[in-house]
């Protein structure tokens, strides 16, 4: 899993980076930073072959406490107005990052 906690790191500096040029039209709530990375969990685990939902949770539970700092430098930044459509047709964390939050 050391490859997925360095994919989540470098997409929540990303975000941070990128959306804070200005392109976007909206203020980036809890919820949407929650919604990245949650897509960005659930694209690595399914893409590792983890099918359990009861492992997919735990793990999702696991990662949000210990991005919790990178999730509230998140909160505020200026995101895309098409932003959760974008996010939910990403089928690669390097589509979330290319394409839906720059």
């Amino acid at each position: 899993m050391t490859r997925l906690r360095w994919r989540l790191l470098i997409a929540c500096v990303t975000i941070a980076a990128l959306a804070s040029t200005g392109c976007s039209r909206h203020k980036a709530t809890t919820e949407d930073c929650r919604a990245v990375l949650d897509r960005i969990i659930e694209l690595e685990l399914g893409g590792s072959g983890y099918r359990d939902g009861v492992l997919r949770a735990r793990w999702k539970n696991d990662l949000r406490h210990r991005f919790a700092v990178d999730l509230q430098r998140c909160e505020g930044l200026t995101m895309k107005s098409d932003f959760r459509r974008c996010l939910r047709d990403a089928r690669t964390t390097d589509e979330i990052v290319h394409q839906c939050v720059h």
